[in-house]
């Protein structure tokens, strides 16, 4: 499986949705970056895979798009550093992935594609965006300590500017089979 390594970067969207206006929290995110302990990460090969996400879309090309969300929280006392890889439909080809150094206790969203901060704020967006892909996801970690949501998000307008649906998709531990919900 060749997957190309993403470029790290310590640039941040000061004017996201989510990035703090408290001074204090705004010095220790600052310091984090600092200490090499956020943000985006090149593929290490100590990653283990943990999850499986069942259902993966990302589409720009027709009249209603898509865009896949696989948030990732980090329940480990140490940075974790986690790669979520997408895959084409039924086969074993790697169609992009992203990777993000995570610190303790904090919560990751990476998305297939960029979409609107009125929609969700993308941490970590696919290499290269997706935008005619369907298939599955799998999140790998060094650590297992995660916990991980994803969920597709439907919109229509060239900028994705009317949310139409949002949809969860099934997560089960990588190798193993769900319980049948």
């Amino acid at each position: 499986m060749a997957i190309e390594p993403t470029k790290p970067t310590n640039e941040f969207d000061r004017n996201a949705a989510n990035f703090p206006q408290d001074p204090q929290a705004v010095k220790q995110l600052e310091r984090e970056i600092e200490l090499g302990n956020l943000g985006e990460i090149t593929i290490l090969p100590m990653m283990v895979p943990r999850y499986l996400v069942t259902y993966m879309n990302s589409q720009t090309r027709d009249r209603i798009r898509s865009a896949t969300v696989v948030s990732v929280t980090n329940q480990s006392n140490q940075t974790n550093r986690v790669v979520v890889s997408y895959y084409w439909g039924l086969g074993t080809i790697v169609a992009g992935s992203s990777a993000f150094s995570i610190p303790s206790g904090w919560t990751i969203d990476f998305c297939t594609r960029n979409l609107p901060g009125e929609i969700t704020t993308c941490n970590s967006v696919s290499k290269p965006e997706l935008t005619f892909n369907e298939g599955r996801a799998i999140v790998s970690s060094t650590l297992p300590e995660i916990a991980v949501s994803a969920r597709v998000y439907y919109t229509s307008g060239k900028e994705d500017n009317e949310l139409l649906a949002i949809t969860d998709s099934k997560v089960v531990v990588f190798g193993k089979g769900n319980n049948g919900d």
